[in-house]
């Protein structure tokens, strides 16, 4: 993995759908800002905002302002690598079964690659970058057809996809039981993933597995928001800020 440090800080939320991610990368960038923790100078946020890719930040979640870089992948529409993932995520790209796996950990690998200068400037200015899903992404929903060496063979190949990217100082994963990411996603808009139950089980399962395996910090994503943000801020306090 990349061993570069940076006088900024960049935390990661992980997890399986529904967990809570989008919420606690919004609480949390914003709380952030309101305590003025980032030192990155405003005219240099500004110079990296002009170096996006595509037309990003233009999601209405995500955002850089006050020094904090509200993240989130996959770009889809905003960037040429995001509507790559938005086609194959619509099946455009045909079934999952028809693809190779290394195919499509490539497909997010190079969403994220369109941002790795200015994730790298950001970080080197002092910024702070909130991200809901990074690389750590591809390891929680590729591997779930993989069992015993196979799957460890996998993970290794998997994290050599983008393993030129920054690495993150601290890595949450919000853990759900299938069950209530289910009970959670059963009346929003679903992609072929959302759509198939048992790959959605099955990905729940390994994210947890994966998240013991790299030394993840595993939080109960099942509590209320609010007892969840206030755990997140006090080891971000203590181990981050």
């Amino acid at each position: 993995m990349n061993e570069e440090s940076y006088p900024g800080k960049f935390v990661v939320f992980e997890g399986p759908d529904a967990s809570g991610k989008q919420t606690q990368t919004e609480r949390i960038a914003e709380w952030i800002r309101e305590n003025n923790y980032s030192k990155i100078p405003e005219n240099t946020e500004e110079q990296i905002i002009e170096q996006m890719p595509g037309s990003y930040p233009g999601k209405s979640e995500d955002s850089v302002e006050n020094g904090v870089w509200r993240l989130s992948f996959p770009t889809y529409s905003e960037t040429a690598g995001g509507r790559v993932v938005e086609a194959y995520l619509n099946g455009r790209l045909g079934d999952r079964d028809e693809l190779d796996v290394t195919d499509i950990v490539d497909i997010y690998a190079a969403d994220r690659k369109q941002f790795k200068t200015v994730i790298q400037n950001y970080l080197r200015s002092g910024g702070i970058i909130i991200c809901d899903r990074y690389r750590e992404a591809n390891l929680i929903h590729q591997l779930v057809d993989f069992e015993g060496s196979e799957w460890h063979e996998m993970l290794e190949k998997i994290k050599k996809s983008d393993r030129d990217l920054p690495n993150a100082d601290r890595i949450f994963y919000l853990d759900i039981s299938p069950e209530e990411a289910l009970k959670r996603m059963k009346d929003r808009d679903k992609d072929m993933h959302e759509l198939d139950r048992s790959y959605m089980e099955k990905s729940n399962r390994n994210g947890l597995r994966v998240a013991r395996q790299e030394g993840w910090h595993i939080m109960d994503g099942e509590r209320s928001k609010e007892d969840i943000e206030a755990d997140l801020r006090e080891h971000l306090k203590k181990e981050i800020l």
